[in-house]
């Protein structure tokens, strides 16, 4: 399975500028990187009334809307697919950045910003490392929010099979 890694943390806490920074820092390193973002309030891949919109909302199961420099594919569900399902569906890749999902079990990198987080991950949330710009003082390995290039190291070391990188 591919390594994969949580970057977890409440609303407004920074998860998505985190995540594309570290996706870039990756990228520049040599490495293949996914993401995967918990959408928990809904998502749309088209904009309200476009055409895979129209078709995908008359009731298509699966949506695939080509461009020429990428495709989606749009899965309809009945339920809500489980992380570990989702995880199967990337490959190819040297690690996968999974931005939400805080309360599935795993390796988490927990961001919490003084004075925009609401509270901190439970104590028991598999936290590995912390991203913040609060005096928290708990043992794990800190990073600030400007220090992306040594949280990159870190995911490096602690994840990516070295025999992976694309150099």
């Amino acid at each position: 399975m591919i390594p994969f890694v949580f970057i977890a943390g409440y609303s407004n806490s920074g998860k998505t500028t985190v995540v594309e920074r570290l996706v870039k820092a990756l990228k520049n390193r040599g490495y293949s990187v996914a993401a995967i973002k918990h959408a928990a309030h809904g998502y749309s891949v088209d904009p309200l009334g476009k055409d895979s919109w129209r078709v995908f909302r008359a009731g298509a199961d699966q949506m695939i809307l080509a461009g020429p420099d990428s495709y989606t594919v749009h899965h309809g569900c009945r339920r809500p697919p489980a992380l570990q399902e989702l995880l199967r569906e990337i490959r190819d890749v040297d690690i996968i950045l999974v931005e939400g999902f805080k309360s599935e079990p795993g390796p988490k990198i927990e961001l919490y910003r003084n004075n925009h987080s609401t509270r901190r991950l439970p104590p028991d949330s598999n936290v590995i490392a912390l991203v913040t710009d609060a005096p928290l003082e708990d043992g794990l390995p800190r990073f600030g929010f400007e220090q992306i290039s040594e949280l990159a190291d870190f995911i490096v070391l602690n994840f990516i099979r070295p025999a992976r990188k694309n150099n």
